[in-house]
């Protein structure tokens, strides 16, 4: 599937404000599930400086710094790219991969500590044990009714207030934001034993829509599989109908812009709009 995407942010200030260095992770990466074909980002007001780097994980960002004090910061990206995995099975995994928890080699658990931790929540770990004994230990089948249970039992409603929501909340309110129960798909993959990372990405939806939200999904490691994503939103195992911007085991770090201000009794009110436009 062929995307091109564009994905405005704009914040505008109560008064004129210095602006801190920002980080911006709108830029999606080439590997075997998708590939990258163009990006231009634009900003304003136009940055002093400016450099694209690689994140901890792997993500492209690019590092803005500005100079002078501005009423204003517009972030526009526009990018064309592929999604090529239209099969989300194919693989072979690892034998000691088929049951939970998957057997993952000594420099795999050093690697992927962080995505390995759960936050502790009882509530999750009382559903973990339900499913794993359901699936009696199967990893796939795991994954697979951990994404049915919360698809079928969270309601997934849109959360236009900042940050993150505990999954000890979403799952005692049965209610969330996709990047909510994809926090819960996570705490279930690490109680029983499997690598998850959040990721941010955009979602083919509608071909109607005109207007669209950034997404969120979750992904488990599997040896002999690598990462691959489950998005508990709509039910789905991951294939060519998203197209990944930033992954990590800490959602706060896929976040599309993040930067600070300075500004004796300043705000800022944020806009956004991402028009998606499927190719083929």
């Amino acid at each position: 599937m062929r995307f091109r995407v564009v994905h405005e942010t704009r914040y505008r200030y109560s008064k004129p404000v210095f602006l801190e260095p920002h980080l911006v992770r709108l830029c999606p990466a080439s590997g075997p599930a998708q590939r990258l074909e163009s990006f231009a980002l634009e900003v304003t007001p136009r940055p002093s400086g400016s450099c694209a780097l690689l994140d901890a994980c792997g993500n492209t960002v690019h590092n803005l710094w500005f100079e002078g004090l501005w009423d204003e910061l517009a972030v526009r990206a526009t990018l064309t790219a592929s999604t090529l995995r239209t099969n989300p099975y194919d693989y072979l995994l690892a034998p000691g991969a088929m049951t939970l928890p998957v057997d993952l080699t000594p420099t795999e658990r050093l690697t992927l500590e962080p995505s390995l931790v759960p936050t502790g929540c009882p509530v999750a770990g009382d559903l973990s044990r339900e499913l794993n004994a359901l699936v009696q230990g199967d990893s796939v089948a795991y994954l697979h009714a951990a994404n049915d249970w919360l698809h079928r039992n969270v309601s997934v409603t849109p959360r236009p207030e900042p940050g993150l929501q505990s999954p000890a909340r979403t799952l005692g309110t049965r209610r969330g934001a996709c990047r909510d129960v994809s926090l819960v798909f996570m705490e279930l993959c690490r109680l029983a034993g499997l690598p998850a990372r959040y990721v941010s990405c955009y979602q083919a939806g509608d071909p109607d829509q005109t207007e669209h939200d950034l997404h969120a999904v979750a992904e488990a490691y599997l040896p002999g599989a690598g990462w691959r994503g489950f998005d508990p939103t709509l039910g789905l195992a991951v294939a060519d109908a998203h197209l990944a911007l930033c992954a990590s085991p800490f959602a706060e770090d896929t976040a599309p812009l993040t930067g600070t201000f300075r500004g004796d009794g300043a705000t800022a009110r944020l806009t956004h709009r991402i028009v998606i436009d499927i190719l083929d």
